[in-house]
């Protein structure tokens, strides 16, 4: 171990609402590994399964599920959302109890919390992973943002400190999402799991890689599938489900594989000219970490991922479309007016930097 460094056990909770979050945290937990550092896991759902399957050596503990239900229609998902948060403050508050037993019985010196608002200790030091600092409401609920925001801001007070995963720089990804006036944050760089690789030869015209809660998740992939049938080149659909198998079936010009680890899915995107996906940040981050050209489908309702993509198109990055009025062949002949993430370089330069002073 490196002089000055000092060894640390370190519990890594992460929110289980889709595997973004998940994913993002993996360059962390490398990083932290590499350094001699014990890393304990706390999770649940597909969230814990994924991590499960990166770090299989990894003590791990389940936490209490949020178990959001979302709207089965193309709209109104935040609503639905607002009306749980009784619910969603429940689990917080027994997560928050499992926290202080953990860090009291496996001597735990840090934990981190990637959106886990109970997730903080009195005992030690606590840091929060967010990139949502100000909420986006939809104009309709434009009147609740004071609010809500209000109450995100009250939840982020209980931590030591508050990492945002993005560039303060002009490679700023999530603009107003990490804006706020009254929140003392740290940006630490943009979170990417993935690397480029030498040599990599195109098999696949378009990479279709399903992600999001149900029912839009089913949804997507029912839809992308169908149009894909109709596509004359070669695609790789890749399902996002952690649970499933990791063998890629092919049928002809087409592919199609239930889940793929953090390795082959580094290498699959680097194996695609073009990939088709939701606008969630993890997501957006890992194109950007590989200068990738994207078509983005917004989970309906999500205002987060709807403000991303609308962004992303406005700086001719990526164009995106409504999940109901997709067509893949009318927004393949637009790809070519944007640019991808090939202009800028989303290196993270920062993130070693940030680990080790709070390893020292």
């Amino acid at each position: 171990m490196e002089e000055n460094i000092k060894h640390k056990r370190f519990l890594i909770c992460v929110l289980n609402w889709g595997i973004g979050h998940a994913s993002r945290m993996i360059p962390i937990i490398r990083l932290l590994r590499s350094y001699g550092q014990t890393v304990c896991l706390a999770s649940d759902g597909d969230a814990l399964a994924m991590l499960r399957r990166e770090f299989p050596d990894v003590e791990y503990c389940d936490l209490p599920a949020y178990d959001p239900v979302y709207q089965s229609g193309e709209s109104g998902m935040l609503p639905k959302l607002l009306l749980q948060i009784p619910k969603f403050s429940r689990a917080i508050r027994q997560e928050h109890i499992m926290i202080e037993r953990l860090v009291r019985e496996q001597r735990i010196d840090i934990v981190i919390s990637d959106n886990r608002y109970g997730c903080y200790s009195r005992r030690v030091r606590s840091i929060l992973i967010t990139h949502q600092l100000t909420i986006q409401m939809p104009d309709m609920l434009d009147f609740l943002g004071s609010f809500v925001n209000y109450y995100n801001r009250q939840q982020i007070k209980h931590f030591y400190r508050v990492w945002v995963p993005d560039f303060k720089d002009g490679r700023n990804l999530t603009g107003a999402l990490s804006a706020s006036g009254s929140v003392d944050r740290r940006y630490i760089g943009q979170l990417s799991r993935m690397h480029e690789i030498s040599g990599v030869q195109q098999r696949y015209d378009i990479m279709a890689l399903i992600s999001g809660p149900e029912p839009q998740r089913t949804r997507l992939e029912d839809i992308l599938r169908s149009q894909l049938q109709d596509y004359p080149g070669t695609s790789l659909l890749v399902r996002g489900k952690p649970n499933g198998s990791n063998e890629i079936k092919v049928q002809g010009r087409r592919s199609e594989v239930d889940y793929l680890d953090s390795e082959q899915l580094n290498l699959a995107l680097q194996q695609a000219a073009l990939v088709v996906c939701r606008s969630g940040y993890s997501t957006i981050m890992d194109l950007a970490r590989l200068g990738k050209s994207a078509i983005f489908v917004p989970t309906p309702g999500q205002t987060e991922q709807i403000y991303l993509a609308r962004e992303l198109e406005k700086k001719g990055i990526a164009p995106y479309r409504e999940q109901r009025d997709f067509q893949l062949d009318r927004v393949l002949s637009k790809v070519k007016l944007y640019s991808g993430f090939r202009n800028a370089n989303y290196e993270n330069d920062v993130l070693t930097d940030v680990i080790r002073k709070v390893l020292k």
